[in-house]
């Protein structure tokens, strides 16, 4: 009778979970990676776009509202499916000048805020990887820093 024995099974079970365990993080980081990489080209496009409209009106666009809401004035500026979105991180696109965050106030600045039950991440190495592909690598300086109830804020003027 032709069959596998115990002990070869065992062996195949053990390379897979060898394998598995190898795999996983990889794929973790690389999913961080490709998140980060989405939210930091968002960012960028966003920052370009409230700076025509800057450059166009002599100052920014008046407040955005709630997060995910399309700011005034920004029309035809920004990809409307990207702002109104859930971002890839979690949470949605705010319009906030004029902002307070960790004591700071910012005359132009994008948060990522939640809403909804729908949370921003909190994992630092997330915001960390974000920080690095768009800023200093400090979430405490710079133009990509954790602001008001820890929410990731752009900053675009100060």
């Amino acid at each position: 009778m032709a069959g596998f024995t115990l002990i070869e099974l065992s062996i195949v079970v053990f390379i897979i979970s060898v394998l598995a365990a190898l795999a996983v993080p990889a794929l973790k980081q690389v999913m961080l990676e490709s998140q980060s990489t989405a939210v930091a080209n968002d960012l960028r496009v966003f920052r370009d776009a409230f700076a025509d409209y800057a450059h166009e009106h002599g100052d920014w666009p008046p407040e955005g509202g709630q997060p995910g809401e399309f700011p005034a004035g920004m029309a035809g500026r920004l990809g409307k499916i990207n702002w109104e979105r859930v971002t890839p991180i979690g949470g949605r696109y705010q319009w906030a000048p004029g902002s307070l965050h960790q004591g700071e106030r910012y005359r132009a600045a994008i948060v990522i805020a939640s809403l909804d039950g729908n949370n921003v991440s909190s994992d630092r190495r997330q915001l960390e990887d974000l920080d690095r592909r768009i800023d200093d690598s400090d979430l405490e300086a710079g133009n990509f820093r954790l602001g008001y109830r820890n929410f990731p804020v752009f900053v675009i003027e100060h």
